[in-house]
């Protein structure tokens, strides 16, 4: 991160003053309850800097190697198609590519664009439906580093999750089979979306449970010696890097903690969106840690198809489970620890 991305806070700043002062929300229903929203116009508005940013800023990490690949591209649909099975680098993902220089464009703002709608699209409509404040998700979105870690470099990965980060309505109502459709979709974008496939039937248990516990105990062996011993994540000769930072353990670990110490309340309240979120939260800490005693980049950005889920449990977790002083209370250490861990990231440029 470089310091022209506080530009970002400060424009979620400006619009939660905004947002206070104008009020722009509206009855909406969620999940059979009546609540309030703001509109999709000011939701998109807020993220638009985002956005920006990443589609039309500065290149940074691996988006020159998508620039090249595409700007090279001389493959048409029907090619696509034809070799569809043999294709190891994603045939979605090409797929979209050879649709964007036949339809949209051949230079290299049209295939950001296009990536770029294609993620922050799920992730506005998706926070601004569930999230119990969406400025707040969007400011955790920014803080942790998500928008320039993921939506720029590792951005075929984060197009594969942001598929499945779409389909949450279909993950809630447990509507399995169109659920696994999204996830094979997002397979053929990048394959390492397959570890969603087990998730998603996981996070359905009650947290805390102990099938739920023993659950995570295997999930978490399983994924330990499978990534361990496989070339599975190999491509782009990635393998043999460092894997993730710890530090991004402990990030990862933090509403996870809170979620346990609130879980009564959270057993009370049943709502099988929480419940979702908070098993996610703890998978997202089991998947840093593996990334942590791997090797390998791509194993380090798997956490990338469950962390997102966070930025809807804080929300909650800061307003929803315990007593006004203590909701205020974590709702502020929240806004501070994620402020100087984007600090922190900007200064050192290792987060």
């Amino acid at each position: 991160m470089f310091k022209s991305d506080i530009w970002l806070l400060l424009w979620i700043g400006l619009v939660a003053l905004i947002a206070y002062a104008a009020k722009p929300k509206k009855p909406e229903t969620v999940l059979g309850q009546q609540t309030e929203r703001y509109n999709f116009f000011f939701a998109a508005v807020v993220f638009l800097p985002v956005f920006l940013f990443t589609s039309l800023g500065e290149i940074r990490g691996d988006i020159w190697a998508y620039i090249i690949g595409f700007e090279s591209l001389d493959t048409t649909v029907a090619d696509v198609f034809r070799n569809w099975w043999t294709n190891e680098k994603g045939p979605g993902f090409l797929l979209i590519e050879v649709l964007i220089k036949q339809f949209v464009g051949s230079d290299r703002n049209s295939v950001r664009i296009v990536f770029g709608l294609l993620q922050s699209i799920p992730l506005v409509l998706i926070y601004r439906k569930y999230s119990e404040d969406y400025i707040f998700s969007v400011f955790l979105f920014i803080a942790s580093g998500c928008y320039s870690g993921w939506m720029m470099n590792g951005l075929r990965q984060f197009v594969a999750s942001c598929i499945i980060f779409a389909a949450l309505p279909l993950l809630v109502k447990r509507k399995y089979v169109p659920l696994i459709a999204v996830i094979l979709i997002a397979m053929s974008v990048h394959k390492a979306a397959l570890i969603m496939i087990p998730i998603v039937f996981l996070v359905q248990f009650k947290p805390w449970g102990k099938i739920t516990i023993i659950s995570l105990i295997v999930l978490a062996v399983v994924l330990y010696f499978y990534v361990g011993n496989s070339d599975w994540m190999s491509e782009e000769t990635l393998q043999s890097a460092k894997g993730s930072n710890p530090l991004r353990i402990v990030i990862a670990a933090i509403p996870t903690v809170i979620a346990f110490v609130g879980r009564k309340r959270i057993a009370t309240n049943n709502n099988g969106l929480i419940n979702i979120l908070v098993n996610m939260s703890a998978i997202t800490v089991i998947l840093y840690t593996i990334a942590s005693l791997t090797s390998g980049i791509m194993t380090g950005r798997l956490p990338g198809f469950t962390a997102i889920y966070n930025y809807i449990l804080i929300p909650y977790l800061s307003k929803s489970v315990f007593d006004e002083k203590t909701s205020k209370n974590i709702r502020a250490f929240f806004i501070l620890f994620y402020l100087l861990y984007f600090i922190f990231g900007i200064i050192t440029g290792t987060v």
